[in-house]
């Protein structure tokens, strides 16, 4: 059986900089993994590509056994459902939630003519379980982060997607809203045939419905294995190139780190006048002129 998505030394680059560099990975039917890595490790470009909204530039991707080209990109697209804040923020602002959300039958950004009764009444249905039926009407831009995001997650539920894939989904969310979109995850991961991809920046969100985890690092991929394998004490310091402690409870990750801020000495010291061997170290740790 093919696999639902297969990267081979995928590569996108921007200029001279590689986004993302040799990236080989197999996503299966019915697999659920969370990818995990620091702000500009690539997450969000590997995501984008994988659900056909950006192109690569260098390496091979398969989808549902075929290559993104312009003839079947939509079709493939329909079969995925996508959420991505970072990315549907730059593309949407004055289109109403209810169009939003109707769009997803066709993954466009656009409504399409092609729409029903049935359709609508879907996309109602779905707002009001995510609590937006007063603003079914309302532009995009005047909603609030965590609204947004439940609009993006009602689009992405529009097509019964083969693919879920979601790029920190929680961000935003009040904890009623984050922990019922848990909650479902958990449903959808456990109760149906859908692979989900998740990716966040909280291991607490890491449920133990995804056993499989991809680690980033400037655009590479540091480590593929069982999550329990890669959210270990020894493991996570090392990537992080800082000590922590991993524990794990109530099925969730916990991960305490004792970070040393050193803000409170820059601010009291002026920088034209102060001679202190402290200060002047962490000019010399921060790459500055000082």
């Amino acid at each position: 059986m093919d696999p639902i998505c297969k990267l081979e030394q995928l590569s996108c680059k921007a200029g001279n900089k590689y986004i993302l560099k040799d990236i080989d990975w197999e996503v299966q039917k019915g697999q659920h993994w969370v990818v995990f890595g620091m702000n500009g490790s690539g997450k969000t470009t590997l995501l984008s590509i994988i659900a056909g909204y950006m192109a690569h530039t260098h390496g091979d991707l398969e989808v549902f056994g075929q290559h993104y080209n312009d003839d079947n990109i939509l079709e493939l697209r329909q079969r995925i459902g996508w959420v991505s804040a970072s990315f549907f923020d730059k593309c949407l602002s004055h289109e109403t939630v209810l169009d939003i959300v109707l769009a997803g039958k066709f993954s466009t950004l656009g409504l399409d003519d092609a729409i029903t009764d049935s359709d609508v009444v879907r996309a109602k249905a779905l707002l009001t379980e995510l609590r937006l039926k007063s603003k079914i009407a309302y532009p995009f831009d005047f909603l609030s982060k965590g609204e947004r995001q439940n609009v993006l997650i009602a689009r992405a539920l529009m097509t019964n997607p083969e693919l879920l894939i979601l790029d920190e989904p929680c961000t935003g969310l009040d904890v009623f809203s984050r922990e019922y979109l848990l909650s479902t995850l958990r449903d959808l991961a456990q109760n149906t045939d859908v692979t989900i991809i998740f990716v966040t920046h909280y291991t607490e969100e890491i449920l133990d419905i995804f056993p499989n985890c991809l680690l980033l690092k400037n655009g590479r991929i540091y480590a593929k294995d069982r999550t329990d394998q890669i959210f270990t004490s020894e493991r996570l310091s090392e990537f992080l190139n800082y000590p922590v402690t991993v524990s794990w409870q109530n099925n969730r990750i916990q991960v305490r780190l004792e970070v040393d801020s050193h803000i409170k000495t820059l601010l009291q010291n002026n920088p034209s006048a102060d001679s202190s061997s402290e200060y002047k170290q962490l000019c010399i740790q921060s790459d500055s002129n000082c």
